[in-house]
This record gives structure tokens, sequence and C-alpha cells, in this order.
């Protein structure tokens, strides 16, 4: 059976790929990824600060029209062949910066307007970036041995976790008033996501340990 995030985020790769190819041509190159990348992080603190509010739509809004950024600075990139470990690593950061933002102003939120537990937030947050800290200690560790940026960047992006999925239960959360329920079901997917993300490191390394003591044994 397919995951439906994948069609769902391939869906949305498209339709950025388009528009990335309608700014690029309008503004002539002089729209570049790093733009995008800035001005998505900076549309998340009016985010952060409509939850601290109470303003969930608006809160929604930034979450949804920001956070597609995240999939626009990419295709930018690929329409201007301008990719670049920099720009890798600048947008994996500013991602993690999004999401503490949010997660501040949710915990704000939570604490002031509802009555979830005190543990659920941090949790959230918690197991959000260890997700995408096994992803990053996973790439690192093979880094050596794969020279292939795009591909070292998919090589440990398994599991339905990932941050689009996470912000979107966040997002359904805030309009359907099952926040608390929705926010449990993605503590629960980021574990299964970190633990599948670990156990793919783990096989991988021990290959590559394994290879390297017959290469060992055959110096010697």
């Amino acid at each position: 059976m397919n995951d439906p995030t994948v069609t769902i985020a391939n869906s949305v790769r498209i339709l950025m790929a388009r528009l990335a190819k309608l700014i690029n041509r309008a503004t002539r190159g002089a729209v570049k990824p790093a733009h995008i990348t800035l001005l998505s992080l900076f549309g998340h603190f009016p985010a952060a600060w409509a939850l601290w509010q109470d303003k969930t739509t608006l809160a929604v809004i930034c979450i949804v029209v920001f956070g597609l950024m995240d999939a626009l600075d990419g295709a930018l990139a690929r329409e201007q062949k301008s990719s670049s470990k920099f720009g890798m690593f600048f947008d994996a950061v500013t991602d993690r910066l999004k999401e503490v933002l949010i997660y501040s102003g949710l915990a704000v939120y939570a604490y002031r307007f509802t009555d979830i537990a005190p543990w659920v937030v941090p949790a959230l947050a918690g197991t959000s970036l260890l997700v995408s800290y096994v992803k990053s200690k996973g790439e690192m560790a093979v880094a050596a041995e794969m020279h292939d940026r795009q591909a070292l960047n998919r090589v440990f992006s398994n599991g339905i976790a990932r941050y689009e999925v996470r912000m979107s239960l966040l997002v359904l959360g805030l309009l359907s008033g099952f926040l608390a329920p929705l926010l449990n079901l993605a503590i629960a997917l980021n574990l299964v996501t970190a633990s599948e993300r670990f156990m793919a490191v783990a096989q991988l390394l021990a290959t590559e340990d394994q290879q390297a003591k017959i290469k060992h044994k055959k110096r010697d």
C-alpha cells in the first residue's frame, strides 16, 4: 500500500516547481532560494504570535502559506540550477527554527486556552527534533561513502512523520477542535519514524563496518 503522504508531497512539489518557474521568469532570477527560505522563517514569527493570542485562524494561514515555501525554495534552486550543500544545510536549520517557534507558540496556547496536559507540547517538540536529529546524524555517519548530496539528503527520509506531516497534523488539530488527540498521534508517529530511521542508519552502518572488516582482513 502506497503512503498517501508521499502522493500529497509529490503533488505539492509539482505545484511548487511550476510556481518556482513563474517566479524565476517574472523576477529574471533576482529572487534566490535563500530569499524564500528567509521569508518562510520570518513568516513563522506571526504564526507563533497568533497562537499566543488565541488567533488560531491566522496561525493556520501563516503555517500553511509560509510552510509551503519550504518546498518552494528547493524548487527554485532546481529551476536556477543553484542547488548547493550550504542551501541544504541552511534549509534544514531554518526548518528546525520554524518548529521551535511554532511549538513555543503552541505551548503558550495550550497552557492559556486549552486543558491539554503540560507534557504534551514539550514531548511533541522533543520527538519532532529527534526525528530530524537521527536523520542528520545518520547522514553525517555515511557522508564519506556518499558524494551525491541529493541522494544523501534522501537516504534516511523514510517514515511518515516528516516535517510537513507534523505541521499538517497541527493545522488539522487547530481547525477541527481535536488538537489534543492529534498532538498525541503526532508524538506516536514521531517515535515510530525516529525508530525506523534509527534502524535504517544502524543497518547501513553495520554493513559498512562488516565491509571494512573484510577489507582489513584482505590487507592482512
